[in-house]
């Protein structure tokens, strides 16, 4: 005999739990297709670093998709689907963030992306690392690549202790909701980041962490971009369905009230 406890969770309920989360799968064909539809309003450079087939990523692809609705797993998000077994290993996967550590890059290439993202930022300190999140991707013909980014009223930065250039090739297990890494040396897997400048995140093929990536435009058949869907279950419905619970249980309560009242009347002779 053990010790072992279970929650008694009713199956309707743990079900509906499951269906209300969201999904995480790799970019479909017809989600691609929309996004060919929208490298259309580019043209030169820029349409060529756009130009990226379903088996392909690059930072530039996954803010474009966001930007026409076709929504990418955020890091923490990539996790989770890495957690939950999405078959991610082999393949790298960019999310939809920039990583920022100051106002100009020493790789000449990105150091004006570098100079104008703090600027329209206002960002002029920089004591760790910076998530840049919500941007979208515009065209710029002072941009090595042809592109630029945009503020949109979703952008939101979060600071980024965890990717200092101190942390460079330190092991780690897992990384957290709040963009955080677990270090551990006895961890399976490795941060590479950099000292100053501008770069994308992604997963590697082991599942590595790299935030050292200097050339945007460059894309791999090992890219994989993953998306999200919301759950089967509406809000709604859950809500529905814990309703009828509660008004269950209600129904029970007084059924067992009821037919103490009549044992009651019938001990006392009544």
């Amino acid at each position: 005999m053990t010790n072992e406890q279970v929650k008694l969770i009713p199956r309707e309920l743990r079900e509906l739990i499951e269906l209300n989360f969201p999904t995480a799968r790799f970019l479909s064909e017809e989600e691609q297709a929309k996004y060919e539809e929208a490298c259309k309003q580019f043209s030169g450079k820029a349409a060529d670093n756009l130009r990226i087939g379903i088996n392909g990523s690059n930072l530039f692809k996954v803010l474009l998709l966001n930007q026409i609705g076709i929504r990418t797993t955020t890091l923490p998000e990539l996790e989770s689907a890495l957690e939950n077994g999405l078959a991610l290993q082999g393949f790298y996967e960019d999310v939809p963030s920039i990583i920022l550590r100051s106002a100009g890059d020493s790789y000449s290439q990105n150091d004006y992306l570098a100079r104008s993202l703090a600027k329209f930022l206002g960002i002029t300190e920089f004591k760790v690392p910076l998530i840049v999140n919500g941007l979208e991707v515009v065209a710029d013909d002072k941009s090595q690549y042809g592109l630029g980014f945009k503020r949109t009223d979703k952008t939101q930065v979060i600071e980024a202790p965890s990717l200092s250039h101190g942390n460079n090739q330190k092991r780690f297990f897992r990384i957290s909701q709040d963009y955080s890494v677990k270090f551990d040396e006895k961890g399976s897997r490795t941060l590479y980041t950099r000292d100053n400048g501008i770069s994308g995140l992604y997963l590697d093929g082991g599942s590595d962490l790299n935030s050292r990536g200097e050339d945007w435009a460059i894309s791999g058949d090992d890219g994989r971009v993953v998306v999200v869907g919301s759950g089967e279950a509406s809000a709604k419905n859950f809500e529905n369905y814990l309703s009828q619970l509660n008004s269950e249980r209600q129904a029970q309560i007084a059924e067992v009230e009821k037919r103490y009242a009549n044992a009651m009347r019938v001990l006392k002779g009544n």
